[in-house]
């Protein structure tokens, strides 16, 4: 279905990243032919990968991935010609209110200029500026990774969106590379090997990202600053305390307070 030429543009930057982006309209089509009732949020390629948002009346599972792949595939095998199409923008707004697409009629609302761009393929169609392939053929090789919870425009006052994770590859090696190497890197994550050594725990009470020392690791870090103190006077070093606060006028000398005075705490 493609070409030497088509993988060889697919390796470069932009091909792959409309390759992803392809993609992700692939599992869009897909979704909707199994959950008609979605919601559609945005898709866009990332630096792994892709994904796309949804809202469903029940967040998709891992178990749910097997059964979307599946879809995805048969709509790649179906090789669907991908069309763009130009319609004015009162013209969009009003086809996605018909459809009952509200999150993309919000995006609608907000574009600059006086036209909307929307692919479609077969019975699927999407607002998006593009570019794609020229066919859902010419995906070669994709993985559907996880799901997660985001909300919609990652505004905690607005709807949480489903989210599923995806990446796609020139090639079915380049892909079992890729997820070869994902898998590695999970069996060195220091955030899964701490919490199985019972270096550190979370908590909801404090924070997601904060993590709470628990004896093993709090031991780890005594040892760790006793050895520097120890090596930094061997060195001849000499320790100092400065206070936790100063003036303004300090940072104001540093640069400091022109670049990071939002995120200081101030009194």
């Amino acid at each position: 279905k493609y070409s030497k030429e088509d993988i060889q543009y697919m390796r470069s930057p932009e091909g792959l990243e409309v390759l992803r982006h392809t993609t992700s309209h692939v599992l869009a089509h897909a979704v909707k032919r199994l959950f008609p009732k979605v919601k559609l949020g945005i898709g866009p390629a990332i630096s792994n990968g892709f994904y796309y948002d949804f809202e469903v009346e029940v967040p998709f599972t891992p178990e749910d991935l097997s059964h979307i792949e599946a879809e995805m595939a048969k709509i790649i095998e179906e090789d669907i010609p991908i069309i763009r199409s130009e319609v004015k923008k009162e013209e969009a707004v009003k086809m996605l209110s018909g459809m009952g697409e509200v999150f993309k009629v919000e995006l609608a609302n907000e574009l600059d200029g006086d036209t909307a761009t929307f692919f479609r393929q077969g019975d699927f169609m999407d607002l998006c500026r593009g570019p794609h392939l020229k066919s859902t053929g010419l995906v070669p090789a994709f993985k559907l990774t996880q799901v997660a919870g985001a909300y919609w425009r990652g505004d905690e006052k607005r709807p949480m969106l489903s989210r599923i994770y995806g990446t796609a590859f020139p090639s079915a090696k380049e892909l079992e590379e890729y997820l070869a190497a994902v898998e590695e890197a999970k069996k060195r994550d220091h955030n899964k090997i701490g919490r199985e050594l019972g270096y550190f725990t979370t908590s909801e009470l404090v924070g997601q990202g904060l993590p709470l020392l628990m004896p093993k690791g709090a031991k780890v870090v005594q040892i760790l600053q006793r050895f520097v103190e120890d090596e930094e006077e061997r060195r001849g070093y000499v320790l100092t305390k400065t206070p936790f606060m100063a003036k303004s006028d300090l940072y104001k000398m540093s640069g400091h307070w022109s670049h990071y005075k939002e995120g200081m705490f101030i009194l």
